[in-house]
């Protein structure tokens, strides 16, 4: 389907921005990804790796059902974080346009740190497809918004019913702050600060954000950024102009496609669990605790330093979920999952991103 609308000017990018992006996507920058893997894996083969427990996995029918199972749960998870870009955009693309864009926002993500990178690189991706600049800053920030929303509103539910032995294996009360207790609830607040944060200035007071940014570009120390903060100005106002004029429709959708998008992530996991270990039990209260226990543990991972949390993925999913898989096999359960859910969009993006900067960067350059 063909974009009606073109790019605004306060959206226009440089040739020196696509010429950044170009490195930031190059397939090059994957092996920095891979090396830290390599090293989590080597790390936990030598010290929990168990031959006996390893026999004891049985490589059935049965185990290769729940491998698919969650390899389902991979697609929907595509599916939902395409249909939300839909929604916000507007269904200006087509369905194949959508999920090769999801395939560029993943493995964005996937190359830089989990806080960084991955909404930077959309918004240049995005209005280089020419979408409106509105629509193209809502997408970015509606769907941070979404993201972080689901861990705001989730967690606190979740420790209600679960109480502080969701957090992590062996915690009994609150005051047991340890290194990932305590990591959980900074990170949860920084979460809350900046959602609220976003909530406020996107919904209830757009005009502040933009006299904000523009107050904070005028100050002497951050001048050499100055251009950059009145930028984001915009973006906020052209954003909240986006989605404040939306119905009830277009905000449920991307409320329930965000809670799709996650709910399939932690499934997956689930879905590897059950086909890994012999002795997990499939009744509906293990596996909701499990599903909580990994809510925890991606708010510790959402600020990893690490590229897409590699290295620090793999050591946290064998730790967190100690208390049902057995070490000696942990290993197994977590080459699958980083294997599915984060090195095959790495392995998808080397592919697709060569072939998107040929067509939209250097294609620009050389239109002729």
């Amino acid at each position: 389907m063909v974009v009606e609308e073109e790019v605004k000017p306060d959206l226009a990018v440089s040739e020196a921005e696509g010429e950044r992006v170009a490195r930031a996507l190059r397939p090059s920058r994957i092996i920095l990804p891979v090396l830290l893997g390599v090293a989590a894996v080597g790390f936990l083969f030598y010290k929990q790796f168990d031959l006996e427990q390893f026999r004891q996995i049985r490589w059935t029918g049965y185990s290769l059902l729940w491998i698919m199972a969650a390899l389902g749960m991979l697609a929907l998870r595509h599916f939902f974080a395409a249909l939300r870009l839909r929604i916000i955009t507007r269904k200006v693309f087509s369905w194949k346009k959508y999920i090769q864009l999801i395939v560029l926002w993943e493995f964005s993500g996937a190359l830089t740190p989990s806080s960084k990178g991955g909404p930077l690189i959309m918004l240049f991706v995005l209005t280089k497809e020419k979408l409106q600049a509105g629509r193209t800053a809502a997408t970015i920030f509606y769907s941070i918004i979404g993201d972080s929303g689901f861990f705001v509103v989730a967690v606190p539910l979740l420790l209600l019913w679960y109480g502080p032995k969701m957090l992590f294996p062996g915690m009994e009360s609150y005051q047991d702050v340890g290194l990932a207790s305590g990591a959980f609830f900074a990170t949860y607040a920084a979460m809350v600060g900046y959602w609220a944060v976003l909530v406020s200035l996107l919904f209830l007071r757009p005009q502040l954000a933009a006299r904000l940014l523009h107050w904070i570009s005028g100050r002497r120390l951050l001048r050499r950024w100055s251009e950059k903060i009145e930028r984001t100005g915009r973006e906020f106002s052209l954003a909240a102009a986006e989605i404040r004029s939306q119905n009830w429709r277009y905000h449920a959708g991307v409320i329930l496609s965000s809670i799709g998008i996650w709910t399939s992530k932690f499934f997956l996991i689930n879905c590897l669990i059950i086909a890994i270990v012999p002795t997990i039990s499939l009744d509906g209260a293990t596996q909701a605790f499990i599903y909580a226990r990994l809510v925890a543990m991606f708010v510790i991972m959402a600020f990893s330093p690490t590229p897409g949390g590699a290295g620090l993925a793999e050591v946290a999913l064998v730790n967190f979920t100690s208390d049902y898989v057995p070490a000696g096999i942990a290993l197994v359960v977590a080459l699958l999952w980083r294997g599915m859910a984060y090195y095959g969009y790495l392995l998808a993006g080397a592919f697709v991103a060569p072939a998107w900067i040929a067509e939209k960067i250097r294609g620009d350059k050389n239109p002729g």
